[in-house]
């Protein structure tokens, strides 16, 4: 009476069940299984099951069998297999050892055709490459149109003799410049939804180094990031505010052809994100006030830039400058 209800469980059952001995050969399979297949208990037996997977898929499917079965681990794979029409399905296949009296017995395994879920899934990866595409599209059209920005600029600086006005330019340019250097790093991002904080910030301030001729002036940048990915929105942000520290300590704290030190560090602590810019440079005065610092170099930016990140702002004055931007991690490793 046993065998007869299990006959009937497994014969009746919504999924597809095989069975195997310990030498790893297939002995049994349901109902539904053979309905599947087309074909009958003693074709499918041994590894006669095999010749109806899809040959792309074979020798990845037998050696997740094997590898599981010599481990006697419980296993989960997908492949194709052909169904009786001669189409192939997708498979979820999932195995498990079972044990008679202790000792080990064989595999019992159940499989679920997947195939709508695999093409919807196929269906959102093509999306997601036809979006990622128009975004590169975009993010190439800005940049192009930024460096035509750029270059009016540069024009109209020409026409000017007033050196604050040339010095005010000179910054937009740089700006300008830099917001086209983040949109140069989208382009080439290998994920646009996110992008790697330590490289995105190393080869931003490599950047800054060859443009701001760094080396020849005897002026190293160090940077010092761990991993975590920023998204998109803030990385925009992110990448604005290391341009404006870093090209400020590259232009106020190293006069006269002195050589000195940028140390550029983006690291993780507990619930916070910390971006440190410290040059071993001059310094800024004790005496002068925080605002009028900020109104002449940019620091009003640098402020902005902070408030949308939802950061706060302290200035460390001893041996050079140092300006911390303490952040909140969010639910990535990051920003």
């Amino acid at each position: 009476m046993p065998e007869i209800m299990f006959q009937e469980l497994a014969d009746n059952a919504p999924v597809m069940i095989w069975r195997s001995g310990p030498d790893k050969l297939c002995n049994w399979f349901n109902t539904p299984w053979l309905e599947f297949v087309g074909r009958t208990i003693e074709q499918e037996s041994g590894y006669g099951w095999a010749e109806g997977v899809h040959p792309d898929d074979l020798d990845r499917c037998v050696a997740v069998y094997n590898n599981a079965f010599d481990a006697r681990e419980k296993f989960s794979m997908n492949y194709r297999l052909r169904r009786h029409d001669g189409v192939y399905r997708w498979l979820l296949d999932t195995g498990a050892p079972y044990y008679r009296e202790g000792k080990f017995a064989g595999y019992f395994g159940s499989c679920v055709d997947v195939s709508k879920q695999r093409e919807a899934h196929d269906l959102v990866v093509q999306a997601l490459a036809e979006r990622d595409a128009l975004l590169r599209e975009v993010y190439h059209r800005v940049k192009n149109n930024l460096q035509q920005i750029e270059g009016l600029i540069a024009i109209e600086g020409l026409t000017l003799s007033d050196p604050k006005a040339l010095h005010a330019l000179e910054s937009l340019s740089g700006r300008v410049r830099a917001m086209g250097a983040v949109h140069q790093r989208l382009i080439t991002a290998k994920n646009l939804s996110d992008i790697f904080a330590r490289d995105f910030i190393s080869s931003l301030c490599a950047d800054l180094a060859r443009s701001q001729a760094a080396d020849s002036r005897g002026i190293v940048i160090r940077v010092e990031a761990e991993a975590g990915e920023v998204n998109i929105e803030r990385a925009v942000i992110l990448g604005l505010l290391v341009n404006e520290l870093t090209t400020n300590a590259l232009k106020h704290a190293f006069p006269d052809g002195r050589p000195g030190e940028v140390a550029v560090r983006y690291l993780h602590k507990d619930a916070e994100t910390i971006l440190e810019i410290r040059d071993n440079g001059i310094g800024m005065p004790a005496e002068l006030p925080l605002r009028a610092r900020t109104e002449h170099s940019g620091f009003r930016l640098i402020e902005g830039f902070v408030d949308q990140l939802d950061g706060r702002l302290t200035i460390d004055r001893a041996s050079g400058t140092g300006v911390v931007v303490t952040l909140p991690r969010t639910d990535r490793v990051g920003l």
